[in-house]
């Protein structure tokens, strides 16, 4: 029988109120997530918090590293690769040795307690090149992270964070890459634009990912 891991997407300072890079409510999924972790041992086997920027300062997708206005896309060199792509330019965000950087303090707290079951994943810390998947860069150099799920027996992973229309999307959308069994959790994310969240949804769903409440995930 297979196993099922959480998936924890950035649930940093920095996308949160008063981050640099705020997600509209995005504090509203913390209440779902504080019981998702807290009752984790009765319904996953594993989970995995992405800290998903982990930035060295003058990153390549800070509008300020290109002189440049947040919310305007380049084309940047790629890696490995004589195409270049299209980067969204953000506010500085989730820099390395900042608090915007780190996990939301109610998030981090439960994860101690539940340490046993957790395992981290760092990205965004290569300099030249963005990573909104907690599966891969984006141009899809891999993470640890379907290695460690596949060690561990996962076969469906269960998805929250932030923000629906970036990180949640590229990481939902590897994991079906990689032929994981997805759910999205509607209560537990929040998208930096929401109409193009709903958008994101709908694409999701046509990408063979489940929706559900966590309300449906934790049965009394």
């Amino acid at each position: 029988m297979g196993k099922t891991a959480l998936l924890l997407v950035d649930i940093q300072y920095d996308f949160l109120p008063k981050g640099s890079l705020a997600v509209p409510d995005g504090d509203k999924i913390l209440p779902p997530v504080y019981k998702l972790i807290e009752e984790a041992d009765k319904y996953f086997n594993l989970i995995v918090a992405s800290i998903v920027s982990y930035h060295p300062i003058h990153h390549i997708s800070f509008a300020s590293t290109h002189g440049k206005e947040p919310f305007t896309a380049i084309e940047v060199p790629g890696v490995n690769s004589p195409e270049g792509i299209v980067q969204m330019l953000w506010p500085d965000h989730c820099v390395q040795g900042t608090k915007g950087c780190e996990l939301e303090h109610g998030v981090q707290q439960r994860l101690i307690k539940r340490s046993h079951m957790v395992e981290y994943v760092r990205k965004g810390n290569d300099i030249a090149m963005d990573a909104y998947s907690v599966f891969s860069d984006n141009q899809k150099r891999p993470t640890p992270l379907a290695r460690v799920l596949r060690n561990a027996g996962v076969t469906d992973v269960v998805v929250a964070g932030l923000a629906t229309d970036y990180c949640v999307r590229a990481t939902a959308l590897d994991a079906r890459r990689f032929d994981f069994t997805t759910t999205i959790l509607t209560d537990a994310v929040r998208a930096v634009d929401p109409i193009r969240g709903e958008a994101v949804i709908s694409e999701l769903v046509k990408e063979g990912c489940n929706l559900a409440e966590s309300t449906q995930i934790l049965i009394p």
